[in-house]
């Protein structure tokens, strides 16, 4: 298996991204487009060459005699799978930036200085990448934490003090779990191993695999935004609508979940307590995000709520995975491929209302279905969507989720099941009230002008949302434990 377009696909950003700090205008549209487009038709060249040879390859650069594995690859059916989803979100996201980042914003216009957005969103996309693909603990902390000033970066954008406070809390915040995590992790990897590769985390003995397993939960959970550190998440909603997106629907918040799964893929047998500590913070977050569904008027606000429970159902496919069940995780990144293109088009709708009403306050904004049809069917699909409800993709994952819960052999576990449901039914309650008072109403204004490119990325959302399931069950059910 030729691994160098994966390789490629994450050097073309990281080394093209830091350009765009010297650029403005119509010369920063191109270079970031032809930066992004150009990461992802390589990635899509690897992913065509991937299927048709399957399997899991580990490929090693860097070894030494003390530290074991430093630098490699492995390209196998999860990595292959998020990493397209990462690249393919990213050119549709950025895509849409393009017009968005642009003084016809009526609540954020941009006249000058979009290529400093664009470069740490080509940043962000080139560090995710490089996540994804990474074979040692090393690697993960680096570009985890080059992910975090990337988040930074964006959040901070518009330099306003809410804007700042929350780029610092969205900076700290998850490293402090990388401290924890991460940190601890690679000491371990130094000083017990020898070896820094994820193939070694299953030599530790019961004791150190519950260390590293908490840790790496911690810093998992930091980075995904669930309880007890989940409140840098809503205040990140600071962000340019395009990055609320991406770390929303395809970076930080799913690269959380996507390191615990990875972890938990390599290191099994991991001793039953994991299961029984994750299983009550994963709860407590799945409880949080229903209590505050019904007091969000913000629609960002709303979404990123919604995020945190989202994130807490893949949890739930990790937690079973943790008990040994390869189907969950399987239903874990089933769920996080759905829900990457259904929470972009929740979010870039949301976009549209900053751009052509001025504001994301739920309250004001009526009539879409007559004054940009596009949108008010963007907001109805993906507000339903989030919900569970069919024919968007996270009905299927969350299904996939409850068929196979065979592997419950306690009553306890079923508890975060019967919040999910929960979770699905309150949110579907909240949304139908917004989208009636949102889509089917009168206008208050005469007209609303969404940008025809905006529009074409919200439709291509549309239909990704609805076919997600169908292009991505091939590469979930070929995934499975390691090592």
């Amino acid at each position: 298996m030729n691994a160098s377009p994966f390789i490629i696909s994450f050097l073309i950003p990281l080394i093209l991204g830091p350009f765009l700090f010297k650029l403005d205008g119509r010369k920063a549209d191109v270079f970031m487009l032809i930066a992004v487009v150009s990461s992802f038709l390589v990635n899509l060249v690897g992913v065509l060459e991937y299927l048709k040879v399957g399997g899991a390859h580990h490929i090693v650069y860097l070894e030494t005699s003390s530290l074991g594995e430093v630098y490699g690859v492995i390209i196998d059916p999860m990595s292959v799978l998020v990493g397209f989803i990462v690249s393919l979100a990213g050119v549709l996201f950025l895509l849409y930036a393009v017009d968005y980042m642009s003084e016809r914003n009526k609540q954020h216009p941009v006249y000058s200085d979009k290529g400093r957005f664009y470069a740490w969103m080509v940043i962000f996309v080139g560090a995710t990448l490089a996540f994804i693909y990474s074979s040692t603990t090393l690697q993960l902390l680096i570009f985890f934490e080059i992910m975090g000033l990337a988040c930074w970066g964006v959040v901070g954008y518009y330099r306003s003090p809410k804007a700042e406070r929350a780029a610092y809390k969205a900076l700290l915040v998850p490293n402090f779990g990388a401290m924890i995590g991460l940190y601890t992790t690679v000491g371990i990897g130094i000083l017990k191993l020898h070896d820094l590769s994820l193939y070694a985390l299953q030599n530790l003995n019961d004791e150190l695999k519950l260390l590293v397993f908490l840790g790496i939960m911690v810093a998992a959970f930091t980075k995904s935004a669930q309880f007890p550190l989940y409140s840098w998440l809503p205040d990140a909603m600071a962000a340019p609508t395009p990055a609320s997106a991406f770390l929303h629907g395809a970076a930080m918040v799913e690269m959380g979940v996507y390191l615990l799964a990875r972890v938990t893929q390599f290191m099994q047998p991991i001793p039953e307590t994991a299961f029984y500590v994750m299983l009550v913070f994963v709860s407590l977050t799945l409880l949080i995000a229903i209590l505050y569904y019904p007091l969000q008027k913000d629609a960002k606000r709303l979404l990123a709520y919604s995020t945190i429970a989202e994130a807490g159902v893949m949890y739930v496919g990790v937690l079973y995975a943790v008990f040994g069940s390869v189907y969950g995780l399987q239903a874990a990144m089933f769920q996080l491929a759905n829900h990457a293109f259904v929470k972009g088009l929740a979010f870039l709708t949301a976009g549209t209302f900053s751009y052509a009403f001025g504001t994301l306050d739920m309250e004001k904004i009526r009539g879409l279905g007559k004054l940009v049809p596009v949108v008010g069917a963007s907001w109805f699909l993906a507000l339903l969507g989030l919900a569970g409800v069919p024919p968007l993709g996270l009905f299927f994952s969350k299904a996939y989720l409850f068929m196979n819960a065979s592997s419950i052999t306690s009553w306890v576990g079923w508890i975060p099941l019967f919040l999910v449901l929960a979770d699905a039914t309150v949110f579907l309650a909240v949304s139908l009230g917004w989208i009636k008072r949102m889509v089917f109403s009168e206008p208050l204004q005469e007209s609303a002008e969404v940008s025809p490119l905006m529009r074409f990325v919200l439709v291509v959302l549309i239909i990704l949302s609805i076919v997600a399931p169908f292009l991505s069950v091939k590469l979930v059910t070929q995934i499975g434990f390691m090592g």
